[in-house]
């Protein structure tokens, strides 16, 4: 039997939305999306985590996670037992530079679910023993986090690139130091100073056939007011470092490798995208099979290139076997200094990974509200997708090679380990590799 040909399907497009703003001033992107009818909402609000008083720092995260336990008029979870008649599960992050609250929930029930969420928004209750609830959950996830080798390793690599003194440079969700003196008034003062529709955007997905937008956010119209400066910075470019935490009782050494580069608006950031996935974003990428496939050292590594709000972001880690973690860490740094450039059968593999897995990547109201929430985070037009998606057919090998030897160099790239300082200390310095060892 003669086996089928294969090929991608037709060029896919993000769609378009229907934008306009509220009377309040906030921002609406409306996804008409036929045969969606689960439909998601995201709304945005553009709240720096660099707004948080230092002392108390985790408050937007507290704030957000205790909105939807009571509101002023559905008070004692009343608020969440509404949503949950309606079909309606809210979700939320605060991250650097945003704030998402939002939900998915059946298409037709969209205006009882908007009436809800604008509620839980403009007048949460925030009861004491809700706010003390979320700071003791914060507590408790921090200290998880703290013994998973991979967040260490993480959060030690952003303190690397942003410093000790930058809010990126330490935990988003704050400390038990910071967490412990949040009480319902820093909670109230930061709702009441960073929830504010006059600068946010809602964005909605779904099949709206049978349903009248302008009447559904008709609760949302006098949400208004303008978000508290923050005074966020771009970050300044640091000093490369290989700083080594002392995890002694764990089984691998986590490697997280990265600079801080170019972002999404630079002209090079569609090579940029390309090389990364050749580099490290796929299974078949150069490191991963080097250090897994050849060398064995590890069940795989990942990376690539990420855009943040004003730069991006060059990333690629994974866990090593202790034994031969300093080898690994050697070519791996070996391996970006790009001694043999990118060949034409890894950059098309590249294209026709990217481009072809925005349809998979895009399926539903959910991912498509996601990925506009992201850009409208960032003051991006939802057109930048299929602009990004028609950037990365065009460079060549030779471009996107250039590219990243413009952009990462490995006297620029800092690297962040953590697991047994007694084991992996002498075998980096063997390796001419001489970290700074943190606790």
């Amino acid at each position: 039997m003669k086996r089928p040909t294969v090929s991608l399907s037709a060029s896919w497009q993000f769609p378009e939305p229907q934008i306009f703003t509220l009377a309040g001033g906030m921002k609406v992107w409306a996804f008409d999306l036929p045969g969606q009818h689960i439909a998601a909402l995201e709304v945005v609000l553009p709240t720096s985590l660099a707004a948080e008083p230092r002392s108390i720092e985790g408050v937007a995260t507290v704030a957000l996670h205790s909105a939807d336990e009571g509101t002023v008029s559905n008070p004692d979870g009343r608020i969440s037992e509404l949503l949950e008649l309606q079909g309606a599960a809210l979700h939320g992050q605060a991250s650097q530079h945003s704030t998402r609250l939002g939900g998915d929930a059946p298409a037709h029930r969209l205006p009882e679910v908007i009436t809800l969420l604008t509620e839980v928004i403009r007048e949460p209750a925030f009861a004491p023993a809700d706010i003390e609830h979320h700071v003791e959950m914060q507590v408790a996830a921090f200290d998880s986090r703290v013994a998973s080798p991979g967040w260490v390793a993480k959060q030690a690599l952003r303190q690397v690139l942003f410093g000790d003194e930058a809010r990126e440079g330490r935990p988003g969700a704050g400390t038990p130091e910071t967490l412990q003196h949040i009480g319902r008034d820093d909670v109230l003062a930061w709702h009441a100073a960073h929830w504010s529709g006059g600068d946010a955007t809602l964005v909605l997905a779904g099949d709206f056939m049978d349903v009248n937008l302008a009447s559904a956010l008709a609760p949302m119209e006098s949400w208004s007011g303008t978000t508290v400066a923050s005074g966020v910075t771009v970050a300044e470019p640091r000093a490369a470092q290989l700083v080594l935490v002392d995890m002694p009782d764990a089984v691998q050494a986590t490697i997280h490798a990265g600079s801080l580069t170019v972002g999404r608006r630079h002209p090079d950031w569609a090579a940029l995208k390309l090389a990364g996935h050749a580099m490290c974003g796929a299974f078949a990428s150069r490191l991963n099979l080097e250090l897994r496939e050849q060398q064995g050292y590890t069940y795989g590594v990942g990376g690539g290139f990420t855009a943040r709000q004003d730069d991006g972001q060059f990333f690629v880690g994974g866990s090593f076997r202790v034994e031969v973690a300093a080898d690994a860490l050697r070519r791996l740094l070996a391996g970006l200094e790009l001694a043999e450039p990118f060949t034409t059968a890894e950059i098309e593999d590249a294209k026709r990974y990217l481009v072809g897995v925005a349809p998979l990547a895009n399926e539903t109201a959910s991912d498509i509200a996601r990925q506009a929430a992201v850009l409208a985070a960032v003051g991006e037009h939802p057109a930048f997708v299929n602009e990004h998606f028609a950037a990365l057919e065009i460079p060549t090998a030779s471009q996107v090679s250039e590219a990243f030897q413009r952009h990462i160099q490995r006297d620029s790239v800092s690297v962040a380990i953590s697991g047994p300082a007694s084991t992996l200390v002498p075998a980096l310095q063997a390796a001419g590799l001489d970290p700074v060892v943190v606790s």
